[in-house]
């Protein structure tokens, strides 16, 4: 009786994971999190994550997320296995909305503050 081995998936994520490594580091997604209320199956964090990952995949523009998830280890990348079809164009529209709705500088502040904190930048050259 021959050795039954499960298939395997293989896929190419490149230098992704040492995005998200420095995203997990600086707490994106938790930064994220309750600056952007909202009721979806997914939150706001995990999708502007995987929005800065697609990005910096070098795909453009940024749109049909879920044909691009189809091909990435989620779990890896993401830090939770979710369907492709979760980040589809309507929920990244919705986010971005939020985004908007937040306001875009606080959003960013909040970031910049949280990588200072993380990572000590030097501040003498700031402006």
């Amino acid at each position: 009786m021959g050795l039954v081995l499960p298939p395997i998936e293989a896929y190419q994520v490149q230098h992704l994971p040492i995005v998200k490594a420095y995203a997990d580091k600086m707490g994106l997604v938790e930064v994220m999190n309750p600056l952007v209320p909202t009721a979806m199956a997914i939150d706001p964090g995990t999708m502007v994550l995987g929005m800065l990952l697609e990005t910096l995949s070098g795909r453009s523009p940024l749109y049909r997320l879920e044909e691009f998830f189809a091909h990435q280890d989620t779990a890896l990348l993401l830090g939770k296995a979710i369907a492709p079809g979760t980040c589809d164009d309507d929920t990244v529209g919705r986010v971005l909305d939020r985004l908007y709705d937040t306001g875009t500088m606080k959003v960013c502040t909040a970031c910049a503050v949280r990588a200072d904190q993380v990572f000590g930048f030097d501040k003498r050259y700031v402006h």
